[in-house]
């Protein structure tokens, strides 16, 4: 099983953080600010490059491009948005981080059933870092394969140099018909969109997969509770165990709120990306695939889209599940064979409160997978709106 150790399961997030200078325990500082001009600053020169782009392409009316250019801006957008989101909740964020470390160090002296169940928690949440990770690579490699591919097929079908984009963007002085041919233009402009794209992919990763994680420790919390309640009138100090599991359920919901205090807003910026990203993106394959051009690493970034919205919503409902589940657990303990007026108060109040849905709030909606349905109808008349202009 995980080791519950906070730090080394989920390392390659706290990496992503640190390198993205988000991470909580990072001094905001002069020198901070400085790194962070470094790091955004060429990241904002590419994304002031490919607005020029798009009003390129809109001004000769070529919707294809404009749209499939589209989609790094709305990237670049909701990163920033993420970005400073983060660091105005980072002290939230902090505790949310030590609250795991807290509950991993306890569950080590736990009984084996409720050890299980922390780990198995635990190893969900590095199971969707790993999975985001290799998904990361897989897309940031499709670009560069698909570049290098090209490359070779057009200079060997033309029998002379011919260099083809990271990605496809126009530039103004005619660098994009120097880069081409001229290997001093085209390698600064290939790792600039390089940069580009892996410092995206390195955002994404811990503003997707964070909340995810928070919310698998709130379900397997939930879960620990659930456990109590079996056969909890068979035992002597029942008003004991209840009140125990009041101030465990009320450290939970605390728990929860907190993860809604950091993660409103910034679901709701992803909620909105998706609704965008997924109609564009859909939109260039479908054109690329009628002009018979290759945009294969749009399918990377199609299916990044679909399970940057779908992970946390999916999460987001089975927590909902796992507090409907707690609150059943509490009505079938068996109260209703013993006479323990005290004890059944309490059990009444744990029920009351559980009636409440524990759930992650966006601004409009709660993240769950009705939500999820909605962004996909939403992107599905946004999709047929595109197909519109395209025509």
């Amino acid at each position: 099983m995980v080791e519950l150790n906070f730090e080394k399961i989920f390392k390659l997030v706290m990496i992503c953080m640190k390198i993205s200078q988000c991470h909580p325990e990072t001094k905001i500082n002069k020198y901070w600010v400085l790194r962070s001009i470094m790091i955004f600053g060429v990241y904002t020169l590419s994304f002031l490059g490919l607005s020029n782009c798009i009003r390129y392409y809109l001004i000769g009316n070529d919707y294809f491009n404009a749209f499939k250019n589209g989609v790094p801006i709305i990237y670049y957008v909701c990163m920033m948005l993420n970005f400073g989101i983060f660091i105005k909740k980072r002290f939230q964020m902090r505790n949310l981080i030590e609250s795991m470390k807290s509950d991993y160090s306890k569950a080590c002296a736990m009984d084996k059933r409720s050890k299980k169940i922390v780990q198995g928690f635990a190893a969900k949440g590095r199971l969707i870092t790993i999975f985001w990770g290799y998904l990361m690579v897989g897309t940031l490699c499709t670009f560069i394969v698909k570049s290098i591919f090209l490359t070779i097929y057009h200079s060997k079908r033309s029998g002379e140099l011919r260099l083809t984009s990271f990605y496809e963007v126009y530039y103004p002085f005619n660098i994009s018909e120097l880069r081409v041919y001229n290997t001093w233009v085209y390698v600064p402009v290939y790792l600039f969109e390089v940069y580009f794209t892996g410092l995206t992919e390195l955002l994404i990763l811990w503003s997707t997969t964070l909340g995810p994680i928070f919310m698998l420790h709130a379900c397997g919390q939930l879960e620990l509770v659930k456990i109590q309640f079996d056969n909890i009138f068979e035992n002597d100090n029942v008003d004991e165990n209840l009140n125990r599991i009041v101030k465990r359920l009320q450290y939970i919901y605390s728990f929860v709120r907190e993860i809604n205090e950091c993660f409103t807003l910034m679901y709701e910026v992803m909620l909105k990306q998706s609704v965008l990203l997924l109609p564009f993106c859909s939109f260039a394959l479908i054109q690329s695939i009628k002009r018979r051009q290759v945009t294969v690493e749009f399918s990377g970034v199609l299916l990044q889209s679909v399970i940057t919205s779908s992970i946390p919503c999916y999460y987001g409902d089975l927590l909902l599940q796992k507090g409907e589940d707690l609150r059943f657990a509490a009505y079938n303990c068996g109260w209703e064979r013993v006479h323990k007026p005290k004890a059944c108060k309490t059990l009444l109040i744990i029920m009351t409160r559980a009636t409440r849905p524990v759930a992650i709030e966006s601004i409009f909606s709660s993240i769950c997978l009705d939500t999820l349905t909605n962004v996909f109808s939403q992107a599905y008349t946004i999709f047929n709106l595109c197909l519109q202009f395209g025509e």
